[in-house]
């Protein structure tokens, strides 16, 4: 049985055709490893050097990755974080990170917030599920890399 949350995020990242199966996005939706965020129009829900809190992924609306190369320079867009895709992930993967940029939400946005801590309670009462959703991250960042590999060359 679906609910309304697993149900909106069953595309891009979470969708069955990215491996990441009914049981998954209903664990995941669920209160136990996460909550459901809205953020108001330029609202930055990460910042660039902090450490990342957790990994979002993006139910609704319209978020912008940002550079600042140092404080005098402009801001510089990166690119375009629409729903179904993620953000964060660097927290899960590489604990002594910090975030390579700032992420704002443009307008009705609208995030399921995944923290470290419940990732982890994730994979260890969940290994099957959480094996999915590693797969399906892992993808996505190896998709992330070859473009940005394309964009040098």
């Amino acid at each position: 049985m679906s609910s309304p949350v697993s149900d909106l995020l069953n595309n891009g990242l979470l969708a069955d055709s990215e491996g990441v199966g009914s049981e998954t996005r209903e664990l995941l939706a669920s209160e136990s490893f996460s909550e459901i965020i809205a953020f108001s129009q330029d609202t930055f829900i990460i910042y660039q050097g902090k450490e990342p809190d957790a990994l979002y992924f993006t139910i609704s609306g319209l978020f912008h990755a940002i550079s600042h190369a140092h404080p005098e320079a402009p801001q510089r867009l990166l690119g375009r974080i629409e729903p179904g895709e993620f953000i964060g992930e660097v927290c899960l993967v590489d604990r002594e990170s910090t975030a390579s940029a700032s992420v704002k939400a443009l307008r009705n946005a609208q995030v399921l917030k995944m923290t470290r801590e419940a990732y982890d309670q994730f994979c260890a009462s969940h290994p099957a599920q959480a094996l999915e959703l590693t797969r399906a991250v892992s993808t996505q960042l190896g998709k992330r890399l070859r473009k940005a590999n394309e964009r040098l060359l």
